[in-house]
């Protein structure tokens, strides 16, 4: 075929589209946080318990405020007990959270090509025509995931040395917090804040959890109270047990006397307050507020603070946190 004379005419659209969206559904869980909320209640308590649901929903909601542009569906139970699961031991207080995330991913491609014309040959024949080509193109994609954890909070005393609230490193430590000869992970302290150390056998470290005041029992100045002998309110050279306490913080072990410590006071007012990381992460909760007198005569801060336990990791290795204390 030899084209001597031709008319054409080609034309085109292109459409495409893309979405993506992701729905969340999200239960999360405080067991034995204020346990006593969950028992019938008197006027002022049920005012305590809307308190501490506050508390809670704004920690959750702190957490969601991290997740932009999804849908999140939840199922807040602040203190309601999980039928299925046993509840944790009375001195121990857990932030269990499920995730189910449903990621949904559409694509969509048209593209339509259209033509006319006619042709003239060499040998005089006329041909004319009309032609359309379609494509499309549809994907969608599913994918699921599921996550679960929990968070348990374990509670010793702690002092701050530099009038501010006692305050936790990201940094993580190995230590036996509950005396079962298996060491967790638990938040470092930060600078000027350290650990209430009773040291029971005299070997100038901090051996486990047992010699902490708080972990085994939930609370923390309620141990401090029963070493008042004198009754008097106040833990202090009165009382036998006052050359036994001592401090361990990042500078080391030290005695009370060596950190200027004159005496600790055994009441506390219910002061919470979350104490969070980089990135938000969870590294503890004040729960109660007291307060120490140094020798000179200055106030000190002593808090009960509950710590973001975590277990470590398989097959890592586990120092003597205890030891180390001792150089």
């Amino acid at each position: 075929m030899k084209i001597q004379d031709s008319c054409v005419q080609l034309t085109a659209s292109h459409e495409e589209s893309y979405s993506r969206s992701s729905e969340i559904t999200r239960t999360t869980s405080f067991r034995q946080i204020f346990a006593d909320l969950a028992q019938p209640a008197s006027d002022e308590a049920a005012e305590a318990r809307k308190r501490v649901q506050r508390l809670l929903q704004s920690l959750l909601d702190t957490i969601l405020a991290a997740i932009d542009g999804k849908k999140c569906k939840e199922n807040f139970a602040a203190v309601e007990p999980l039928p299925d699961e046993p509840a944790p031991p009375a001195n121990r207080r857990e932030i269990s959270w499920t995730h189910h995330v449903v990621q949904k991913q559409s694509e969509s491609e048209r593209t339509n090509v259209c033509g006319s014309g006619c042709v003239q040959t060499a040998d005089g024949r006329q041909i004319a025509f009309d032609f359309s080509l379609h494509l499309a193109r549809d994907e969608t994609r599913v994918s699921t995931f599921d996550d679960s954890g929990t968070i348990t909070l374990r509670d010793p005393l702690m002092l701050s040395f530099d009038g501010k609230a006692c305050e936790l490193s990201a940094e993580r430590i190995a230590f036996d917090l509950d005396a079962d000869g298996k060491a967790e992970e638990i938040p470092a302290f930060g600078a000027a804040s350290g650990f209430l150390v009773f040291d029971r056998n005299g070997n100038g470290k901090a051996d486990n959890g047992s010699e902490l005041f708080g972990v085994a029992s939930g609370n923390g100045f309620a141990d401090l109270s029963r070493l008042d002998e004198d009754h008097n309110g106040w833990i202090d050279e009165n009382d036998t047990a006052w050359r036994q306490l001592a401090v361990w913080s990042a500078e080391g072990f030290a005695s009370l006397a060596e950190r200027q410590v004159g005496a600790l006071y055994t009441g506390a007012v219910d002061a919470p307050f979350t104490l969070k990381g980089e990135g938000n992460a969870l590294l503890g909760q004040i729960r109660a507020a007291g307060l120490y007198l140094t020798e000179s005569g200055e106030v000190g801060h002593l808090q009960h603070v509950d710590l973001a336990v975590s277990s470590p990791a398989s097959g890592q290795q586990q120092p003597d946190e205890g030891q180390r204390l001792t150089a």
